[in-house]
């Protein structure tokens, strides 16, 4: 079987534009946007920094599978053009930046009253 499309080239560049304009114009703290968790929705400064730096994250993540997908559809790499290899890919960069931006709380705020040591 011949693949000879961009796959989720599309879907990425359109993630990639909605964390590129969070970035720019933050969501307000509890609102249905951004990022959240018990630790991020803390108070404002915990709030801003976990929205900061899902974003930076998410924008190199999305940057990364979108030059994929177009390398894959350019050079016909059909690897790089499968949708099930482009979704394992999106699957594994959302857990990836969920699991670094918790992280980087939990070590930028120690103090935080709902962590458990």
């Amino acid at each position: 079987m011949s693949s000879n499309s961009f796959g989720l080239a599309a879907a990425f560049l359109v993630i990639l534009l909605i964390w590129i304009y969070q970035r720019i114009r933050m969501p307000k703290m509890r609102s249905l946007a951004g990022y959240m968790s018990r630790r991020a929705i803390n108070n404002e400064e915990t709030w801003r920094f976990a929205q900061r730096f899902y974003t930076m994250f998410g924008i190199e993540i999305f940057t990364i599978l979108l030059l994929g997908a177009l390398i894959g559809g350019v050079f016909n790499i059909t690897w790089l053009q499968s949708v099930n290899m482009q979704a394992l890919g999106l699957g594994i960069g959302l857990i990836l930046q969920v699991v670094a931006t918790e992280r980087e709380l939990r070590r930028q705020f120690p103090d935080d009253p709902h962590s458990k040591q």
